[in-house]
Order: C-alpha cells, then structure tokens, then sequence
C-alpha cells in the first residue's frame, strides 16, 4: 500500500487532506512541521509520497523540498500554498518540486497529481533497480576474474559488434556500447532491463524467439545457436541484416545468454556489387565467345554458298558447300541446345521422361553424325546388338547429353581418334560407357569441367557449355557419372542410369 506523509502546521488541514487520502486507499501519515519529517526520513522511515505545506513555522516546505533534492532521494513533493507567489512557485521549480497547488485544494485535482506522481516515483524505482541489477550482474562477474573480465570490457567496448545478454526470463540484463549504437539507444535503460523482443520485428519475432527459446531448453554451457540473416530492429523502427552467435553459461545458479550481433548491412552490399560485376565480366566473356562461335560457322556457310552460286561452280564445289553447310548448321544446333538446356527446370525435363532401349538411342544418335558426318574422321567402335536395355529419360534429352559427350570426345583426338562406345545391363540399371583416345584430361581440369562457360579451347572452338548441360541433365534425371581421364591417354565417361522396375 503506498505511503503518504502529509505536513501542515494546521491540524484542520491535515485532518481534511488525509480524509480525501485515505478514502482512495492510501496510507497517511502525518506531520505537524518539516523538521519533524526531515527526523523520520533520516531515521529510515520510507513514503511514496510527500505533502507538505509551504509556509510553516521553522523550516518551510521550499526548505524540505531543498533537503529532498539534496539527498537525491526519490521522493515526489507536491506543495500546498494558500498564498501563491511568483518567489514561491521559482523556488518549486528550482528544487524539483512535483507540484505547485493552490489552497483551497480541490479533491479531483489533488487525487490527479497523487496519482500521476506515484507513477512517476514507481518508474524512476523500477529503473533504478534495473540499473542495479544490471550493475550487480557486471560486479560478480568481474569478482570471478577482474584480470579477465578487464581484457573482455577492453575488447567488448572496442569491438564493432553488439553483445547483448540476457538472463531466463529473456530479459537484457547487460550490453556493450555498440549495442546502442547498433540499435541506436541513447539511454543505456532503454535497452537494459528490457525484454529481448525489443529487438525483433513483429513479422519476424515468432520465429526467431522459438529458435532462442530452443537454447534456453538446453543445459546451460552445452547449447550455441547460430542465426544468419536476422532481421533486427533499431528504436527508430528501422531495420538491418545481422548474423548472430549465442552462448549460454551458468552464473550463481542462474543462466545466462550472451549474443553477438554483427551488423552484415554493408556486407550484403559489398556481395550484391561484386556478384554484379562478375555477372557483367562473365556476360562479356560469354558474348565473346558464342559470338565468334557462331560468327565462324555464318562465315564458313556464306563462303561456301558464294562460291557455289557462281555460274562456274561445279557439282564438286556445290557438293562440298552443302557437306560444310550441313555440319556448320548441326554446330549452330547444338550450340542452341545447349542455351536453351540452361532455363530449362527439373519438373520440364522430368514430366518427358519414358521408358527408352539404350541401344536404339545410341544408334539413333549415331545415325543424325553420320548424316551430318560430324564424326567423318573418327573411328567409332561399337557393337551392334538388338537387346532391349530398358532406361527412364526422356529421348531429347539424352540424344542433348550422348551428343555433347561425342563432340568433346571428337574435339579431344583432333577429330581423327577412336571412340568407344559401350552399353549393358546389370542388374535392373542400364550403363553407357563412352572412352575415347584423345588428350585427357588434367586433375585441375576435372574440377573445374562442370562451371558453365569453362573451356579448355581456343576462343571460338567451344564455348563451355557441353559439360554443364551434361551435368545439369544428369542432375535432372538422377543419373550417377563416373569420368577417368589421364593426361595423354584418353577419357572414360561412365553413365549409370537409375535402376527401371520390372513391368
């Protein structure tokens, strides 16, 4: 129950002031002149609030209020005169008093100016033991290792980053100075004291306070937790990206929870521009590239279909211009297969797939070079067999995958090796392999042979796309590959297809 000290050197006026009081529930006290309350303060004594007169016999109620402010005890004064003066009312201000009322005291007045200054000196109270026990926190820990806890404060007050702690009952119980920074605080008890959802968004804050609330269920000193682009929000409302790191440790039977916060703002910038100008570089190399790419293939086909245009071409030169304008075109198509395979998503190639035979695929493919005589010069090895080897894919995009792999290879033995071609079943899984003799390839080379747009050919000779596409369809269609390769000695392409249900 709050306390009122009421002083008056008139009784009357301390009767009828504590008859209003007492009504309402308030505790009265009373006190015939300052001096005698300025004894029971000193004595120990405690109030919520003080009443008191201005003009008194002995020490007036300026006077009390000056001892009031003084001591710097958090006790709200309400003055009463019946004799208002400007003097008087500097002199309230001057000294901190509450209030200023005039006599007669009008009750709804005076229960207004109690009420709102018990809610005043509950507030300064409750900061004032946040502040403590803040301050309580910071001393034992100390206690424990003042050397250690020296080199902490050092290095928490000099790092960038935000430490916040809090105890079970998610409460901020201490943070270093850039937390208020970082949050943009001026008060330290606008953040201490506080509860930890002050800093999360209202969108955001479930999901994030049910993580946290996943280390406060763990045993304190065995739990960390690691949240990556939080959402977090300043005093002003505003919001920034941050990457957090929570501990939890016991402290006198209590546990604690001690974040860093690191403001990743900028760095998401810094990444965002460097993505950007790497995409304008890589966009440049692959123009270059495509672009001379099909630049040869529109100069080979429009040299040849001149000269065969002429009146005095014969059919040897015509026969020719057509054979280049076919295998130009078969170049241009397979470029263009290989774009287009690159938007194409998961679900697209998927929803296609049937149950193929191996063999008619293989020979199916074969036929298309032979007709272009793409593979004029290389020795193809292969045995031709009727057996049904059943595969799941979809036709396309195997001819897309078995045709990049027979280019490569072509391109790896100068157009004039030995490619063999193999295809099995074992078990219920259909496996293609594919070797050729030509150059090899470099463990160096093996690493980086899926990147997109990587090629270990002459500007104009490739354009890196082949083996992307072959892994982006081997991804698709949930196919193992198996390369060996050695520098000087050929390669080997091992397809393992998914294994197909007997019908």
């Amino acid at each position: 129950m709050d306390k009122i000290l009421i002083i008056d050197d008139e009784e009357d006026i301390r009767i009828a002031l504590k008859r209003v009081l007492s009504r309402e529930g308030y505790q009265i006290e009373l006190s015939e002149s300052a001096t005698e309350a300025v004894h029971r303060i000193e004595s120990g004594e405690t109030f919520s609030i003080v009443i008191s007169d201005i003009l008194m016999s002995g020490m007036s109620g300026i006077d009390f209020t000056k001892f009031i402010a003084d001591k710097k005890i958090n006790l709200p004064v309400i003055l009463i005169t019946g004799n208002p003066n400007l003097s008087s009312a500097e002199a309230a201000i001057r000294y901190h008093a509450y209030e200023y009322i005039s006599k007669p005291v009008d009750r709804t007045q005076l229960l207004s100016v109690v009420k709102r200054a018990l809610e005043l000196k509950n507030q300064k109270d409750s900061d004032l033991e946040k502040l403590m026990l803040s301050e309580k926190l910071e001393k034992a820990l100390r206690t424990q290792n003042l050397d250690l806890n020296r080199q902490n404060a050092a290095i928490l007050n000099a790092t960038s980053d935000a430490v916040i702690t809090i105890n079970h009952k998610l409460i901020i119980v201490s943070a270093n100075k850039s937390s208020f920074d970082m949050f943009r605080y001026d008060a330290p008890l606008d953040l201490i004291g506080q509860n930890v959802r002050l800093l999360f968004t209202e969108n955001k804050m479930q999901k994030y306070m049910n993580q946290v609330s996943n280390v406060l269920s763990q045993e304190p000193n065995k739990s960390t937790l690691q949240l990556s682009d939080v959402t977090l929000q300043r005093s002003d409302s505003s919001t920034f990206l941050a990457d957090i790191a929570i501990c939890s440790y016991s402290l006198d039977g209590d546990s604690y929870y001690t974040g860093v916060i690191r403001d990743v703002t900028q760095k998401k910038l810094m990444v965002e521009q460097l993505i950007h100008s790497e995409r304008r570089a890589f966009l440049s190399v692959v123009a270059a590239s495509i672009g001379h790419e099909i630049n040869n293939s529109l100069t080979a086909i429009q040299g040849f279909v001149e000269m065969a245009s002429r009146e005095n071409a014969d059919m040897m030169l015509k026969d020719r211009a057509l054979k280049v304008t076919l295998n130009q075109t078969e170049k241009l198509r397979a470029l263009t297969s290989n774009l287009l395979q690159l938007g194409k998503s998961v679900k697209s190639t998927n929803e296609k797939s049937e149950i193929l035979n191996l063999n008619s695929e293989i020979t199916a493919v074969l036929n298309v070079f032979k007709e272009t005589a793409k593979l004029k010069y290389c020795q193809i090895k292969r045995s031709e067999s009727e057996e049904n080897i059943p595969f799941r894919m979809n036709s396309d995009q195997f001819a897309l995958l078995l045709s990049n792999i027979l280019l490569n290879a072509a391109d790896a033995t100068n157009n004039i090796g030995t490619i063999e071609i193999k295809a099995y079943l074992q078990g219920r899984k259909a496996h293609l392999i594919i070797t050729d003799d030509g150059e090899g390839m470099s463990q160096e080379t093996l690493e980086k042979i899926y990147e997109p747009y990587f090629t270990t050919k002459e500007l104009g000779k490739g354009t890196g796309l082949g083996m992307f596409v072959v892994k982006q369809i081997v991804d698709n269609f949930e196919i193992e590959l198996e390369i060996d390769s050695t520098p000087g000695k050929g390669s080997k392409f091992h397809f393992i297809f998914p294994e197909v249900p007997e019908t």
